[in-house]
């Protein structure tokens, strides 16, 4: 492991021992494909892709004292994300589960028993009701048409009072005990709120001048019957439905990272990738970048958002999204991620994820709506994606 200093520094022994116990609220925390990063500093900004370049370039003149720069963008396209200048960065290999999971669990367990004695024993009431979301996709299924709509990822939310502020690092201990594979992050929000997650999306990272991205879309829960678990697995993988809605998340990433890289690798068809809770129809898209200053910021700028987490045509999707969905999303489905001063950086997709303030929590999950998509069956794909932040929180199996 290799650690890059600034004033004010991270114990980096501590931090080799142990990473999550040197994360404070307020903090940066990712762990991904490109390893770990935990990030501190004071000083917070907001950029658009507009003026993302400029502001890294003033940023970054003094590399040594601000090695990198992590933060959130919004779902909604266009509007500024949040980021924090991180003086202090230490660099890692991906996080492993934690050694000793027993306090994670105390911690999560404990604040999830006071999540459900908020609700009357429910693990998070949800913000509607169940036929709320139905006659949303019911409404979205009548506006498709060959030259319009052609897909809407609609979303959902659960909400509860807190009766104490969460312990952070108990939930991030646990997401990473239950989802080693994720993208595991904690990202400070305006107003003292931190967004936490295990994302199973990638939506970009650069090294050097490879480009590469991981889109999701097409998805079925898992079964804890292991032979019908490997069953549903096939028959996604040959799923009309799915593949066209996989198909229409692919083409809009080729089309924009062919338009930055040369050398871009499209694979045919999708693979299956899988997490705690669903089936995923997966694609894995490289290339070259033709312009070396193009920075991982620019990309997820460029990406965001994509059709998995949106639909498409974009604007379209956006105004159904806007007018179907019962609560604004907030920084859910947008992108989570850090850049450094060469550009490097890794970008995930903002789901599985929850909004923690010191008096409440929100979720959310959504479900990618197409022709033939049937309202009951997006009902329950949105109740298997609430299981991984609901069961980090303590209040699901």
């Amino acid at each position: 492991m290799t650690a890059q200093l600034a004033p004010a520094p991270i114990p980096t022994a501590a931090w080799l021992r142990d990473p999550l116990a040197e994360y404070r609220q307020g903090d940066f925390l990712m762990s991904g494909t490109a390893g770990s990063v935990l990030g501190r500093g004071t000083e917070t900004l907001r950029m658009d892709a507009s003026n993302s370049r400029d502001v890294l370039a003033a940023h970054f003149g003094a590399a040594s004292q601000r090695p990198a720069i992590a933060g959130v963008l919004p779902f909604q396209p266009g509007k500024s994300g949040e980021f924090l200048v991180m003086d202090t960065t230490l660099r890692g290999p991906r996080l492993a589960r934690p050694a000793s999971k027993a306090g994670a669990v105390q911690g999560t367990s404990a604040l999830g028993t006071a999540i459900r004695g908020q609700r009357g024993g429910t693990p998070m009431a949800p913000q509607a009701a169940d036929g709320h979301y139905t006659d949303a996709v019911a409404a979205a299924l009548k506006k498709f048409s060959p030259s319009g709509l052609q897909k809407v990822v609609l979303a959902r939310s659960r909400s509860a009072a807190l009766p104490a502020p969460l312990d952070i690092t108990a939930l991030l201990a646990r997401l990473l005990g239950q989802n080693p594979s994720a993208y595991v992050f904690a990202a400070p929000l305006p107003g003292n709120k931190t967004l936490v997650g295990a994302s199973p999306e990638l939506l970009i990272r650069r090294s050097g001048t490879l480009a590469l991205s991981n889109p999701l879309a097409g998805s079925v829960p898992r079964c804890a019957d292991p032979v019908q678990d490997a069953a549903n697995a096939q028959t996604l993988l040959r799923s009309v439905k799915d593949l066209h809605e996989h198909a229409i998340v692919v083409d809009m990433v080729a089309g924009v990272m062919g338009g930055l890289c040369h050398d871009l690798v499209v694979p045919p068809r999708p693979e299956l990738v899988r997490t705690d809770s669903m089936w995923h129809l997966s694609t894995k898209l490289q290339g070259r970048l033709r312009d070396p200053e193009t920075t991982s910021l620019d990309l997820a700028f460029a990406l965001h958002p994509t059709p998995a987490v949106c639909g498409w045509p974009t604007q379209m999707a956006c105004e159904l999204i806007e007018e179907l969905e019962e609560s604004a999303r907030g920084f859910y489905a947008g992108a989570v991620g850090w850049t450094d001063a060469a550009g490097d950086g890794e970008w995930a997709v903002s789901i599985r994820c929850a909004e923690v303030s010191n008096d409440g929590v929100r979720v959310h999950a959504g479900a990618g709506i197409v022709p033939g998509s049937d309202p009951q069956l997006e009902l329950a794909e949105t109740e298997a994606k609430f299981r991984t932040i609901l069961a980090g929180l303590g209040v699901a199996p």
